[in-house]
């Protein structure tokens, strides 16, 4: 009879273990497949998009919202192009390119760790993805002057501020400069017309003086938007659509 028992034990205790296992399985595909085709939550880590976005803010971002993502490719089968005034979420342009057996590792490495842990480096440095906003798009040309972005939307014959062909009202922070900072430098103040041709999205930080964007890596492609922010859920006070 010990022996029985024994055998029973083990089996029982087998058969959680597979359940477990399948549990988790299970869990991970429904988070993965929510988080690459739905929504995605995000903590706000720098300032370069401030006062839209501050430390510590919780966005959620859309995959999905300029297109559904081929997590294989890592590209969309359709991309819907995103209006002037959206926050999105974009690769770095000098970040190597994953294979989706890596990103897969990737996701599965912060589900289990409760995104406490991941792959890619966290901060404005490394591989980690950055939030900008879309003031000009394809066809557009744009300058800056005096911080503020000035477009010349295909087909027109003048300039028109960011604001007046945005899609959103919006602040911008650091517009006074830095003392001593030359602003006909890579983030200066002021920009000579850039021309942005098909599939070029012209992208800047809200804080113009502490933000990596298209001033100093130039415009960036279609490919490397990965989703819209839609909104700030946390703090609650601000909670708003983006």
């Amino acid at each position: 009879m010990k022996r029985v028992r024994s055998y029973e034990d083990v089996r029982r205790r087998r058969s959680l273990v597979v359940r477990f296992l399948r549990d988790v399985v299970i869990l991970f595909v429904i988070f993965e497949t929510l988080s690459t085709f739905a929504f995605k939550s995000w903590t706000i880590s720098s300032s370069s998009m401030s006062p839209t976005l501050a430390k510590g803010d919780r966005i959620v971002m859309l995959p999905s919202a300029y297109g559904i993502f081929n997590p294989f490719s890592g590209g969309r089968g359709v991309f819907k192009a995103p209006a002037r005034g959206d926050i999105v979420l974009l690769a770095r342009p000098s970040t190597s390119e994953h294979g989706w057996v890596m990103r897969l590792v990737g996701s599965l490495v912060r589900f289990v760790t409760l995104q406490r842990v991941s792959l890619q480096p966290r901060g404005t440095s490394g591989d980690a993805p950055l939030m900008k906003r879309v003031v000009a798009v394809p066809g557009d040309s744009v300058r800056i002057d005096d911080f503020v972005v000035y477009v010349r939307t295909a087909g027109s014959t003048h300039y028109l501020t960011e604001y007046e062909v945005s899609t959103k009202a919006y602040d911008i922070g650091g517009s006074i400069g830095i003392a001593g900072w030359n602003k006909d430098m890579p983030l200066g103040g002021s920009m000579e017309p850039v021309d942005l041709g098909p599939g070029q999205f012209f992208v800047i930080g809200d804080n113009r003086v502490s933000t990596t964007d298209s001033r100093f890596f130039g415009p960036v492609s279609s490919r490397d938007i990965l989703g819209k922010i839609a909104f700030r859920y946390w703090p609650l006070k601000r909670a708003e659509r983006l």
